[in-house]
Formats: C-alpha cells, sequence, structure tokens
C-alpha cells in the first residue's frame, strides 16, 4: 500500500497538490460555519434521574430556571417609584417576549429572597425556551435585548446557566484566534531551528492547518445533524497542530536525510513513505482507536472529543501520507530552501545529530534515561492528587464576564441562591398535607435555606410555611418543589445535598425526580454513566442491605444515588 501512495505521488503529484488545494478551500467554507452548529451544553446523561426531572419540568411547569437577570437600581433601592416602575415594565417586556416563560421577578411577587440583602438588586427568573441548539440564539437575543441600561432607571446583566453556556461558545471563539495567534508563530520559529530551513519549517504548518480546517468541516458536517460540544474546538486546535506538526516532521526529517545520502528525489520519496509513512498510519490508527472510546458516553461533550479527535487524526495522517510526498517531488531538493545562516549546509552521513545520537543514548541505558524523566513526570502530575471533578460552569469565563459577575453576586447579597437550587419534580397528584410534611423534612436538611412550594415557602426544618406559595409550582397531576441552599455550586456540599434530598422519602404513593446543576454533576460522576455504553454488561454490586439506596419505581436506578444494577441483583421489595 505504501509503495502505491509514493508511487501516485511520484507520477500524478501535481493532480494531488490540486486537489488537496481545492479540498482545502471547501474545507475552510464548511468549518467557518462550525461555530454556528457547535452548542455549550452536554453534560448530562439522558438517561439520568436529573435528566428525566428537566424533562418533566419542561413539560409540566415550563421548564427549569436557566436564565437570571439581576437588576440593579442605578440611584438607591429597588423599591423606590422610579426602580419600582422600570422593574414592573421590564418584566412586562419579559413576560410577552416569545423566547421565555415561566418568568418570576421580586416585583411581581414580592418575595424578599428576590432582593438583595443591601435593597439595590433584585432578580428575575426565566426559563429560555427551546432545544440546546434554539436555547443559545433565544438567550443571545434576551440578552442583546434587555441587558444594559434600562430606562435610565436600572441595569441590568444576565446570568445563569444559559448566559453562561451562551457566554463559553463566544469566549471559546475568541480564545482560538488569541491561541493561534500565538501557537502558530512560536511553532515557526521552533521549526526553524530545528530544519534550519524556511521552505523545510512552513511544511509541517500547512499538514496542521489541513487537519484543523478539515476537522472545523467535520464539525460543521456533524452539528447539522447531531449535538456536538463547542468545547471541542479545543481539542481539535491543540491535538490538529501537534499532531500534523508531528506526522509532517517525522516525514520532513527522513526525506531529508535521504536526499543527504545522494538518493534522488523519486527514491528518497519512496523510502520516506515506505518508512516514515508507515511508523504516521501506525500512530494514526492507535490514537483514533485510543479516541473512538469517548464514543460510547452518553453525554454529547463526552463524545464530541470523539469526533474531533478521531477526526483530527485520520485527516492529519491521510495528508501527511499524500500531499506531504507529493510537495517533496515537486519540491525536490529545494525543500532546503530559505536556508539560514546559522544552519549547516550539509550533515555528515557518518556522524549523527544530536538527536540520533540521544537517542542512542537511551537505547543502550534504558533504565538509567527513564528514571529521571519518570520523576520529572510524577512531580509534574503531583496536582492531580488533588483534582476535583466537575461540570463547566461560569468559572470558565473571565472575571470580567457579566454572567460571572451575576453569579457572584448571588452567592454575597443574596439569601440562598435560586440559580442552582435543587428541582424535585413529582408527576402525580399530591395533597396538600404530605406535600407539607415532606417540604418541613427538606427543610431541615443540611445547608437549606428554603423549601418553595405551591403551598407554602418552608425554612429552618419548620412545620409551618415561613413564607407564600407559588402557585406555578403546583399543577392537578404535578407538583415542583425548589430546595434553595447557601451552598456553592458543584461543591462536595452541594453534591452531598443532593443525594440527602433524594434519601428523603416522598409522600406515600408518588416517585419523585431530582434535577438541578448538582444533580447533573452527581449523576454525571457515577459509573452508571459510561458504563450503559460499555460493550460488556455493566453490572456493578447492589447496595448493601444497611444503605439508604432504593430502587426508583420501574427501574434499576437508584433514587439517592443513581447508581444501578441488574434486575437479578434488584434488591427485593422485602
Amino acid at each position: 500500500m505504501f509503495e502505491r501512495i509514493a508511487e501516485l505521488a511520484i507520477r500524478r503529484s501535481r493532480l494531488v497538490l490540486i486537489v488537496a488545494v481545492v479540498a482545502v478551500a471547501l474545507m475552510g467554507v464548511l468549518g467557518a460555519g462550525a461555530f454556528a452548529k457547535l452548542l455549550g451544553g452536554g453534560y448530562d446523561d439522558p438517561a439520568s434521574q436529573s435528566s428525566r426531572a428537566a424533562k418533566v419540568i419542561d413539560r409540566e411547569f415550563g421548564g427549569e430556571t436557566n436564565l437570571v437577570l439581576l437588576v440593579s437600581a442605578s440611584d438607591g433601592r429597588v423599591d423606590a417609584p422610579a426602580a419600582r416602575q422600570g422593574g414592573e415594565d421590564l418584566v412586562a417586556h419579559l413576560k410577552k417576549d416569545q423566547n421565555l416563560e415561566n418568568v418570576i421577578s421580586y416585583w411581581d411577587t414580592g418575595s424578599s429572597q428576590l432582593r438583595s440583602t443591601d435593597g439595590r438588586d433584585a432578580m428575575v427568573l426565566a426559563h429560555v425556551k427551546g432545544n440546546d441548539t434554539e436555547r443559545d440564539e433565544n438567550t443571545k437575543s434576551v440578552i442583546d435585548a434587555y441587558t444594559g441600561t434600562y430606562e435610565k432607571t436600572l441595569t441590568v446583566r444576565a446570568g445563569g446557566g444559559a448566559a453562561v453556556t451562551s457566554g463559553m461558545g463566544t469566549q471559546s471563539a475568541k480564545d482560538l484566534v488569541l491561541a493561534e495567534s500565538i501557537a502558530i508563530p512560536l511553532t515557526l520559529v521552533l521549526l526553524l531551528l530545528v530544519f534550519g530551513s524556511m521552505i523545510a519549517a512552513l511544511l509541517p504548518l500547512a499538514i496542521g492547518t489541513i487537519a484543523i480546517a478539515g476537522t472545523f468541516a467535520e464539525l460543521y458536517l456533524l452539528g447539522s445533524v447531531t449535538d456536538v460540544s463547542v468545547f471541542a474546538i479545543n481539542l481539535t486546535t491543540a491535538l490538529g497542530l501537534g499532531l500534523g506538526i508531528d506526522y509532517a516532521l517525522l516525514m520532513v526529517s527522513r526525506f531529508r536525510e535521504q536526499l543527504a545520502t545522494g538518493a534522488s528525489v523519486d527514491d528518497a520519496v519512496r523510502r520516506t513513505v515506505s518508512t516514515a509513512g508507515r511508523t504516521v498510519a501506525f500512530s494514526a490508527a492507535t490514537v483514533a482507536a485510543a479516541l473512538a472510546a469517548l464514543l460510547v458516553f452518553p453525554q454529547y461533550f463526552l463524545r464530541s472529543f470523539g469526533y474531533a479527535g478521531v477526526g483530527v487524526v485520520l485527516i492529519a495522517a491521510v495528508s501527511t501520507l499524500f500531499v506531504m510526498p507529493a510537495l517533496f517531488v515537486v519540491l525536490g531538493h529545494r525543500v532546503n530552501g530559505g536556508r539560514l545562516p546559522w544552519a549547516k549546509r550539509e550533515r555528515s552521513a557518518t556522524r549523527p545529530p544530536f538527536w540520533g545520537r540521544l537517542a542512542a543514548t537511551v537505547m543502550r541505558r534504558p533504565a538509567l534515561t527513564a528514571l529521571p524523566v519518570l520523576a520529572v513526570l510524577l512531580v509534574a502530575a503531583s496536582p492531580l492528587l488533588g483534582i476535583t471533578f466537575g461540570t463547566p460552569d461560569e468559572r470558565v469565563l473571565p472575571e470580567n464576564a457579566a454572567s460571572r459577575q451575576v453569579s457572584s453576586i448571588l452567592r454575597e447579597k443574596f439569601h440562598g441562591n435560586d440559580d442552582s437550587a435543587v428541582h424535585i419534580v413529582i408527576d402525580t397528584a399530591v395533597s396538600k398535607t404530605p406535600l407539607k410534611s415532606y417540604a418541613t423534612e427538606l427543610a431541615g436538611l443540611k445547608g437549606v435555606v428554603r423549601v418553595e412550594t405551591s403551598t407554602g415557602t418552608y425554612g429552618d426544618g419548620q412545620s409551618a410555611a415561613t413564607g407564600p406559595g407559588t402557585a406555578a409550582l403546583g399543577r392537578p397531576d404535578a407538583q415542583q418543589i425548589n430546595v434553595v441552599s447557601t451552598l456553592t455550586p458543584k461543591s462536595d456540599a452541594a453534591q452531598d445535598l443532593v443525594r440527602d434530598v433524594r434519601a428523603v422519602a416522598p409522600p406515600a404513593g408518588t416517585h419523585a425526580l431530582v434535577g438541578g446543576v448538582d444533580a447533573v454533576l452527581v449523576d454525571s460522576s457515577t459509573p452508571s454513566a459510561a458504563g450503559s455504553r460499555l460493550p460488556w454488561p455493566w453490572s456493578p454490586s447492589p447496595p448493601s442491605s444497611s444503605s439508604s439506596c432504593s430502587p426508583e419505581a420501574s427501574s434499576s436506578r437508584c433514587a439517592r444515588c443513581s447508581s444501578t444494577w441488574s434486575a437479578s441483583a434488584r434488591p427485593s421489595a422485602s
């Protein structure tokens, strides 16, 4: 096979390059639209309890709160006549906006929980409509329409999950431009130092560019038919530039070495493809196979890394195997053109270069050279001992991002964070007394400041309601309950609260689904999130009888911790 590739490059070099140029142009056109197709979500398992809770809330209650508009009085307090009038007008417009539903604000509820402790800020909570693709566009429309100075009396900033997700897409595009503007010139300088030739140094960059452009085109096509995360861009640029340069570097070095021995251009191409080309193909197949394992995950955030990783590896390998030999044939000895002053004109065939001598030393003393390298790697990896896992949130954005500032203010100036509340949904009718008892028990959990239901707001474990209920949380055949805490979102304590909430027994005869941002993280961290897609049966040990785990109705998933077990291992009703 490699011999045929070499002969194709020798006999049809210009045709190969023309096809490559046309293909790159088409990939560039398609790839330019990739950013509009990529999404910022995808961290949850569609089969998880939190995802199922979100679907029920979307269907029955207009969706979970995913947009928080922080409204600040320009002069004075939000209760001042001018600020109140402006706030009421803003809320009236928001309730008419076709992109929003389930709009709740301080001005139409009078809830002190939606006003800051100093009285200068108030919250407007809403749900942005649409699936992941539509929601991003709808969020941008709402932010453009309402944020900034409003009627000269208010300042409006957007936060919440929808705003953060929208901001991540915009920030990724900016970061990509900045990263490439730094990485490409720096890489070119390093290649010049290695090769000592301008032409030879540019060839690896060309392959890296083809790999990135081709993968962007792939992501555009995939994004048109399925969900693809915006974070696939990060892997594309890093891996595309790295592997493209790595593969091309190997080919260029071998070709120049063959020319230095006196071989003709055609023979040098044949030898390069049959040796270095074989290495590139084997390396690419190995890396692509490893990255393909990401495709089994149910979260499209992780699958997207598989899409980008496999694509960029294969495109880099194909372009290296076909485009590079054709370039060698056309350039011939001019591959050493643009030689820099400090570069040696000829390399001795009897004296290997520095890297060759280093490789020889490693092979003679493998243990001696491996130990210090291993020590350095262990030191570099030592921060992983304290690693904690999470899903991306406002902290991935710059500190001057509005959505990140809103999140900070919500934690500092409001009693409880509605944006990160734990959402419980019961998709059957519930009478007032059992609902009150359930909410009271939830209010007694560590870190909880209030529990909002349709019949009342409960806090500090009190059996009597401490505030009015929210009628929008009740339906004849369903109930939503919001558990609001002061805990830092995504923290260990916040995740423990989710598990504690799931451990509380719902009203008799009902089944509760627990969701929210922290529940998504808990469900994404469980082995079943990936194990359900593995090619062999996933059947972890069932919880012991002493644990608080219990199976959900008609399910093999634990209602408390979301772990799963096979039907044969499921605890009996007794």
